[in-house]
């Protein structure tokens, strides 16, 4: 079925505006029966077609309806090849087989005096004078006959300036041509034969604008034409429009609606009528039919709770006779609200008085969701930044209640113990860093450190209970792999659950042995005589992970003046440095900056470049005497 037939058979019997709702809504359900989609998707889907086609919706739903028994399952593309959508409208181009026919024809007929009938032609003072005043494309043609009189085609004898045909070919190029042989679509669409028909009859044609495609040389295009008629005394002069630019700026138009969700509208205050664009009644949840018959009418499609508004906005353009913009919301079938913006103006006559309503409006609903949920965000955020800052200030009461201040860390029997430790500055990110030291029985002393998983007040609750059982089950007296064993199970009971690492070591002044166990936890660093050695030893699981471990003992005999440093991860971690590389940058820090009794910790950290923003950064220093 080609584009022209479509526009025939869906003008034919339609009769009043009840038909052709009830068309429209046949198919709708014809459509949407078809695509497995709902009726209002559909009825978009109806109105695409329509405009890709360049159809009347009427023409369109004819179309759908008609071909319901003939369409296969496959959907309505089995009928209506699908175009890009917002393409140019085009016709089929001329099968290949029928313009071959029409060549052959023409070629028949072809006469070798051509040029000696364009000499032969007369002055034709009627036709100049047409060619002159047309602005668009225009040609003066006249007949060439056959042996038996009939016109068998029509040369080209003059074109105006502003003649071009789909090619781009103008006067220069076309005249002396045949119509057949440079235009073969003339015929098949009946153009030829109405020129004919006018040539002879005297009667004027006008036909368009209606889809139009020629092909030359194997390649297709199309458009939509206008084309006028009428009779000379040596001819017909035919005048003709491609609506390129009209299309252009018509789809470009519509695209801006689309994009922007922008809706145009007019009330004629004069004659009545009502013009909305596609857009503007998709807007307000209308069909294109159904746009409010005066501006008055507008409040009846608006939500309840806005009535007002638009009656007093209307008021004031009628009244003042001033624009007016506000913004109102729609009641969408979800029971939801769709927001427009709307703005509108009167148009005056020298009077004063208004004869038009001019309004634009845009839907906003998307923008108005956004703003509602980053007003929600913010406020959600605001809320937690109070929650943190709270939380930070109880972590840091707690930290401060629980951990001795450095000045006040009890010293053990042949050590001198050094510590500092700073909490992060970041509210979010105070851990759960923490140290101890305790004299034990038979000069030995416990020191130890670690580092609860987590930040906030959660870390700093289980660094608090980690913290204190140990310094409880210090008073065993046993052996560091043993009390490690222990706190494993205490964090592993804990609720809400924790983990996290420590190290924990004992010193006897006596013997001078160092026994330490880590679980987890950074190794420690031995300096001594001018040389620093990482203590590494066989890992062991964190606190809290696994149940019933057994930790590994470590143990090393020291001297006087020797220093082993314990450290907490935010010292040598960073998301952009290997932490053995840290590890070793630490342990060359320290055996450059420690210097017998000189402990240095301020300077090491300070070398460090360690990011008190992000973690909580604990150093201690135990010296031999």
């Amino acid at each position: 079925m080609t584009i022209d037939d479509g526009m025939t058979a869906g003008l034919e019997g339609l009769t009043g505006a009840g038909r052709e709702r009830a068309l429209l809504a046949e198919a709708r359900e014809v459509l949407a029966d078809r695509l497995g989609c709902p009726t209002g998707e559909a009825l978009q889907h109806l109105i695409w077609l329509a405009r890709d086609l360049d159809l009347d919706m009427t023409d369109a739903a004819e179309m759908v309806v008609g071909d319901r028994e003939t369409v296969p399952e496959t959907g309505v593309q089995a009928f209506l090849p699908p175009l890009p959508p917002h393409a140019a409208p085009a016709a089929p181009p001329p099968a290949q087989a029928d313009r071959d026919e029409v060549l052959r024809r023409a070629a028949r007929f072809a006469a070798e005096d051509d040029r000696a009938l364009l000499a032969a032609l007369p002055h034709d003072a009627q036709a100049h004078a047409l060619l002159d005043a047309s602005m668009d494309s225009a040609a003066h043609l006249v007949p060439v006959r056959g042996p038996d009189g009939r016109v068998v085609d029509l040369l080209y004898a003059r074109l105006n300036d502003a003649a071009e045909d789909l090619f781009g070919q103008g006067a220069a190029e076309l005249t002396g041509r045949r119509l057949l042989c440079t235009e073969p679509g003339s015929a098949l669409t009946g153009l030829f034969d109405a020129y004919v028909t006018v040539l002879e009859s005297g009667a004027p044609y006008a036909r368009g604008p209606f889809a139009y495609a020629a092909a030359k040389d194997g390649v297709s295009r199309s458009t939509r034409l206008s084309v006028r008629a009428v009779a000379v005394p040596t001819g017909v002069v035919v005048i003709w429009r491609h609506h390129h630019e009209e299309d252009r700026t018509r789809r470009r138009l519509e695209r801006v609606e689309r994009l922007g969700r922008l809706g145009f509208g007019e009330w004629d205050l004069v004659s009545g009528e009502a013009n909305w664009s596609a857009q503007m009644s998709a807007n307000y949840g209308l069909d294109p039919e159904d746009a409010p018959a005066s501006p008055h009418d507008l409040a009846k499609v608006v939500a309840e709770q806005d009535i007002a508004m638009v009656e007093e906005a209307v008021a004031d353009l009628f009244e003042r006779r001033e624009p007016v913009e506000i913004e109102h919301r729609v009641p969408t079938p979800d029971g939801r609200h769709r927001h427009l913006w709307m703005f509108a103006e009167p148009v005056l006559d020298d009077a004063g008085r208004p004869v038009s309503i001019n309004i634009v409006s845009q839907d906003i609903t998307r923008r108005r969701g956004i703003e509602r949920a980053l007003a929600e965000t913010r406020r959600q955020m605001l809320r937690q930044q109070a929650r943190t800052a709270q939380e930070h200030r109880v972590a840091v009461t707690l930290r401060r209640a629980i951990l001795p201040d450095p000045a006040d860390v009890q010293q053990l029997p042949g050590l001198v113990v050094a510590v500092r430790s700073q909490a992060a500055e970041s509210a979010a990110r105070i851990g759960g860093d923490w140290f101890a030291t305790r004299e034990l029985p038979g000069g030995r002393g416990l020191f130890a450190i670690g580092d609860a998983a987590g930040h906030g007040l959660p870390a700093a609750a289980a660094m608090a209970r980690t913290r204190n059982g140990l310094l409880g089950l210090a008073s065993t007296g046993e052996h560091p792999g043993r009390l490690v064993g222990w706190l494993n199970e205490l964090v592993d009971d804990m609720e809400p659950a924790a983990t996290g690492t420590a190290i924990v070591a004992d010193y006897d002044r006596a013997t001078r042995m160092l026994r330490w166990t880590s679980a987890g936890h950074p190794p420690p660093i031995l300096v001594r005589g001018g040389a620093a050695v990482v203590l590494e030893g066989e890992p062991d699981p964190i606190l809290g992970a696994l149940p019933g471990v057994e930790y590994t003992g470590h143990e090393i005999r020291l001297y006087e003046d020797d220093v082993v440093y314990l450290y907490t991860d935010g010292l040598v971690e960073r998301r952009d440095a290997d932490i053995g590389d840290r590890i070793a940058r630490l342990a060359e820090i320290l055996r450059t900056s420690a210097n017998g009794r000189n402990l240095a910790l301020d300077k090491v950290l300070a070398r460090m470049e360690h990011d008190r923003a992000a973690d909580d950064t604990t150093l201690v220093a135990v010296r031999v005497r």
